[in-house]
């Protein structure tokens, strides 16, 4: 394990963003990498500082596991941990004090593209000692051959909603009871959850009060006293509610704000919650602070182009004190406020200038902090800061068998569209591009659509495509994520339209300003992206030389009559207001209507078991392109759901993909 220290003065600022890692290969090299490197899950995945400091608890993937281990801060060595069940993996771990952590298992199931959470709460000694089953739905299950002592079995999920830092042997939980389909239990979080004291040490469990709303999300201050409440709706809306007391009633939020804001934390006595909320005309998204006392609201972070992603918070002042929004690439905020996390991190920003610095974890006293830090050719690297002596030491790198070097970078653009609205995106080139030269180009239309965004981020996908020569379009379209809620709700009833407009005006504004060769250009996506690919090509038949979908929906009147969202909470409430409900239009705006203008070769990618988008879709779709008689390649996986996740299967997915963009664009 490397840990190489620095010291961070005003000289050396410069110095310690550079890599410590020595690669084999030459930094001006850039050979073609194999499809594994990509596809491969990342290892060292997050990690968190014990109280004291002493210790480290971290994620990290063997051999295709995700595992908990513990390790001691000041060597680094190995002193703990536990390895996951088969077909199961860790999922989150946080300590509750400094020699106990909770840990949460997620489990493999095929109608996901990657694990889930079971909502099982297990604990664990940092020396591996004392490994206890509290929660779940398990707990009962025989002990043979393991070391795990369980307890009573629950049919529900838990979620921390507190750990009680004033009580090192109890921490506080939500429990939402399962419910039941046929000979399946369900964690659709539909039911009212219940709040209960938990024993970290032997399992036993204090039931407390229930929350009368489905699905909620508590907030409980340091004492366990939940005054907040944030829920979902049958009509797809999120509402809050708050009350003074335990014996106090429910009462909306909204009679002390007059606004639709929502709780994302407490502070520790309870005398403050903050807020997310929106910001001026184009409702851009805000963290907010309200004085319970006197009923004062002001925004902490203002003066923004778009949401607040991230933020990192001040212990002392129990408040967050620094945000981070990405219009293009990441910029900071600070709160005005004098803040020691403030100051330190203004100076870890300089120091990896160019990059994503976020804090994200510390020790009780302040003195020790671990850094997370990525970019666009960055996967993450986590650093250990001391404070007293303003030493950095590397501690490890996600996907380290990737060379940032030979990464190639995201360059941000945007441009006005034919009804004014200022659409941001980012263009990829080959690391190898050389000048004047046209490279080929695939249009990437990210997933969602709403709620979901491209961002200035290492994306191994486009990562691998750059590898191979292509440049990479990605546009954020009108319905995207992060650039306020007006933005957001333009794309409402107009996934076959504006929204496809929007990655048409952008991929013809990138062919020209970054010199891409239009004669070679793919359209490709996954989910929202598989069905805004086929409408693309539909829509510009001349622009795409071939498409790809993968798990798309094809027909959105599916989405209906077959999808897992008519189950969720509010889910057909979300399709109504996205999609509508007019038969005519949702026929209009299917790309299974439309098949009969696809010029463009066309590859379609689905999972078997997918229940987000059934594989109807895909098949239905192969159907229709028999009837003009065009040849299409299909690829099914048995055993995915809505992606694939076994990197095996992720091989074989992204090894034909490529060959495919060889034989039509090259």
């Amino acid at each position: 394990m490397l840990n190489t220290f620095f010291k961070l003065s005003f000289f050396t600022f410069l110095f310690i963003s550079f890599s410590v890692i020595s690669f084999a290969v030459k930094a001006n090299t850039n050979p073609q990498l194999p499809v594994e490197e990509f596809v491969k899950h990342g290892d060292y995945l997050d990690m968190q500082l014990s109280p004291d400091g002493k210790h480290i608890a971290a994620r990290v993937r063997v051999n295709g596991m995700v595992n908990l281990v513990v390790l001691e801060t000041a060597s680094m060595k190995l002193v703990g941990g536990v390895r996951p069940f088969e077909n199961d993996e860790i999922f989150s771990a946080e300590w509750i004090n400094n020699e106990r952590i909770v840990y949460q298992y997620s489990e493999k199931r095929f109608q996901f593209d990657q694990p889930i959470p079971t909502g099982e709460l297990f604990a664990i000694d940092f020396d591996g000692d004392r490994n206890t089953m509290l929660f779940g739905y398990r707990a009962q299950e025989k002990t043979t051959g393991s070391r795990i002592k369980k307890r009573e079995s629950t049919l529900a999920s838990a979620k921390i909603i507190s750990t009680l830092p004033h009580d090192d042997r109890h921490i506080l939980i939500a429990e939402y009871p399962f419910t039941t389909d046929g000979n399946r239990l369900i964690n659709d979080k539909q039911r009212p959850p219940s709040i209960s004291i938990l024993n970290v040490y032997n399992g036993k469990k204090k039931d407390g009060e229930h929350i009368p709303f489905a699905g909620a999300t508590p907030f409980a201050d340091d004492d366990g006293n939940v005054r907040f409440v944030r829920y979902n709706t049958e009509e797809f809306k999120t509402k809050a509610v708050f009350r003074n007391d335990n014996d106090s009633p429910w009462q909306d939020l909204s009679e002390l704000t007059d606004s639709d804001f929502i709780p994302i934390s407490l502070s520790s006595d309870g005398s403050t919650v903050f807020l997310s909320g929106n910001l001026g005309n184009d409702e851009i998204n805000t963290i907010y602070k309200l004085d319970l006392k006197t009923q004062s609201i002001t925004p902490l972070f203002d003066d923004l182009k778009s949401d607040i992603e991230f933020y990192n918070w001040d212990p002392a002042l129990d408040i967050p004190v620094v945000g981070i929004s990405m219009p293009d690439k990441m910029q900071y905020h600070y709160a005005d406020i004098e803040s020691e996390t403030v100051r330190l991190h203004k100076m870890l920003a300089k120091a990896f200038e160019g990059k994503v610095a976020s804090i994200t974890s510390q020790s009780e006293d302040g003195k020790l902090l671990l850094l997370h830090v990525r970019s666009d050719i960055n996967p993450g690297e986590y650093y250990l800061f001391d404070t007293t002596s303003m030493q950095a030491s590397f501690l490890w790198a996600n996907r380290s068998w990737l060379d940032p070097r030979m990464m190639a970078n995201k360059t941000p653009f945007s441009f006005i569209n034919d009804e004014g609205m200022t659409i941001h995106g980012y263009v990829t080139l080959p690391k190898a591009t050389k000048e004047g030269e046209q490279p080929p180009f695939v249009t990437l239309i990210h997933g969602g659509p709403h709620f979901v965004r491209d961002y200035w981020d290492f994306d191994s996908e486009v990562q691998l495509l750059a590898n191979r020569g292509y440049a990479v379009v990605q546009v954020n379209f009108r319905g995207s994520d992060g650039y306020g809620d007006t933005f957001h709700r333009a794309g409402y009833k107009n996934w076959g339209q504006g929204m496809i407009s929007d990655i048409l005006q952008g991929t013809r504004a990138t062919i020209e300003s970054f010199d891409l060769n239009a004669d070679k250009a793919c359209v490709y996506g996954g989910s929202y992206g598989g069905y805004a690919a086929m409408m693309a090509a539909a829509k510009a038949p001349d622009m795409f030389k071939c498409a790809i979908g993968y798990v798309g929906i094809y027909d959105l009147n599916y989405a209906y009559e077959y999808s897992d969202t008519m189950r969720a909470l509010g889910g057909e409430a979300y399709l109504q207001r996205t999609i509508g409900t007019d038969k005519a239009e949702l026929d209009a705006n299917s790309p299974i209507n439309h098949v009969d203008k696809i010029k463009a070769d066309v590859l379609l990618i689905h999972g078997e078991k997918d229940s987000r988008v059934p594989v109807i879709n895909a098949e239905s779709m192969l159907e229709k392109f028999k009837a003009p008689g065009k040849d299409v390649e299909y690829i099914n996986f048995k055993n995915s759901g809505h992606g694939v996740y076994d990197e095996e299967g992720r091989k074989e997915l992204y090894e034909a993909l490529v060959d495919f963009l060889a034989t039509h664009l090259n």
